[in-house]
């Protein structure tokens, strides 16, 4: 069995244009299981020639409608033919484009006379397609550059890659993507009543030797609203001004000076800070500690105290030390923290009376005045971030910062973590974090809306 494939070009202006492919040939008697059907190989060359025939149609289209001056209708001349090496998602195609002159009614022409002008440029200002552009930099922000590059050379007829191109692409994406969230001044759609929410946790990356530290950090998160969310991800050591990149992203989402956010974070100051600096006094900030950060803490104490009521040498009373413990989650729940401080004071106090002990009392009593210390330390650092855990949780308000240790998994760990074995530099790392951040949220769009001149 023979196959022979063809295609047929009708250009606007009426004209037809036939190509001829190459056939398949599949002889029924050394036809064998793998030669059933359409192979890969097969696909990847058929695929290839489709999108020269169509492409070259296109360029020649292109060239003859963009002779015609949009203002004066004159037919410009063509200044010279030009090869171009095009890549696109099936094949690199080598074209060849035509330069026309300046026509006469053109302002331009007084400071450029007779410079050319390609119109092929305004589609291809990279000689590659957006779709290619995109793929690549969705493929390197879900794997490593290498495994992207391997990928494509596999199961599409593109020109094989270098995973530097694929690095590379993936950052032009990444300046895009902040270059038009900074030109975008009204965001699409307008912030539902409720406000905003922004989650915030911090990851750990690699760094590269150069840059003579052992880690980077990435502030990671999750704006949420009532029926709207959106990830990012940033380095503050690549950019000049964190605070101002935090801003566009508020603004993007649709926040607008004045607004009151709600920030949910563990007890690292800097990541309540950066939300502020992005304010810079137009609004409120609420910042409300994680409560899981506070319940490990405390179930931290109880462990510690069950331990120590249960040595055989324990002479005191195990209730005076368990019932505390029991109800410091209750206080902290309802909001009750001065209480709940107390409550820590007493159970320090109370292990200090266990100094005539055996060793191993004591030494169980000191792991519980350390553990009771830890919990008063961190409560104190963050007074003003504790809240009524229990009132928002039945208002259905959030009370965690798990959406994001979520991105984080998803950003941070999943393209970045140690398990990579890859190093980044702070450009690198904010550039992959802003990409996959774009992807994960399907923002990751690439195209080129230009018209021919």
């Amino acid at each position: 069995m023979d196959v022979r494939i063809s295609i047929e070009t009708t250009f606007d202006n009426g004209e037809k244009r036939t190509h001829q492919l190459d056939g398949i040939s599949r002889p029924y008697r050394v036809t064998c299981p793998d030669g059933i059907g359409l192979r890969l190989e097969d696909g990847k060359r058929v695929v290839e020639q489709i999108q020269r025939a169509i492409l070259c149609d296109q360029v020649e289209e292109i060239i003859r409608e963009s002779r015609v001056c949009p203002d004066c209708a004159s037919v410009r001349a063509i200044h010279d033919y030009r090869t171009r090496d095009l890549d696109t998602l099936f094949g690199r195609v080598r074209v060849k484009a035509a330069r026309l002159r300046r026509c006469s009614c053109d302002a331009r022409s007084a400071a450029m006379p007779g410079g050319p002008i390609s119109p092929l440029a305004y589609f291809f200002p990279d000689r590659a397609t957006p779709e290619l552009q995109r793929l690549h930099a969705e493929l390197g922000s879900r794997h490593s550059f290498r495994e992207a590059a391997r990928l494509m050379k596999s199961f599409l007829p593109c020109h094989p890659p270098h995973h530097t191109t694929v690095r590379d692409r993936l950052g032009r994406v990444a300046a895009g993507l902040e270059k038009s969230r900074r030109a975008s001044g009204d965001p699409a759609e307008a912030l539902p009543k409720g406000g905003l929410t922004v989650f915030l946790d911090g990851a750990h990356i690699r760094c590269r030797p150069e840059y003579q530290q052992r880690h980077l950090d990435l502030v990671v998160g999750k704006i949420e609203s009532r029926n709207m969310c959106r990830r990012f991800g940033l380095v503050a050591n690549a950019t000049a001004s964190p605070g101002s990149r935090m801003r566009e992203e508020l603004s993007d989402f649709g926040w607008k000076p004045g607004r009151l956010l709600t920030v949910i974070s563990d007890g690292e100051l800097a990541l309540p800070n950066l939300i502020r600096n992005a304010m810079g006094g137009d609004g409120q900030v609420k910042h409300i500690l994680d409560w899981w950060h506070i319940s490990m803490r405390i179930r931290h104490v109880e462990a510690a105290v069950q331990g120590l009521v249960q040595i055989p040498g324990f002479t005191g009373i195990p209730v005076l030390f368990q019932r505390p413990a029991k109800s410091l989650r209750w206080w902290l729940w309802h909001g009750r923290a001065r209480v709940a401080e107390t409550y820590l004071k007493g159970l320090m106090h109370d292990c200090t009376r266990l100094a005539e002990e055996p060793l191993a009392v004591r030494t169980a009593a000191a792991r519980v005045q350390a553990r009771c210390g830890t919990l008063y330390t961190y409560l104190a650092n963050n007074m003003e971030s504790l809240v009524d855990y229990g009132r928002r949780y039945r208002n259905g308000l959030p009370i965690s910062s798990s959406r994001a240790e979520g991105s984080v998994d998803d950003i941070a760990n999943a393209r970045m973590g140690k398990r990579r074995r890859m190093r980044w530099s702070p450009k690198g790392a904010h550039r992959v974090a802003v990409t996959r951040a774009a992807v994960l949220d399907g923002r990751l769009t690439v195209a080129n809306r230009k018209r021919a001149a």
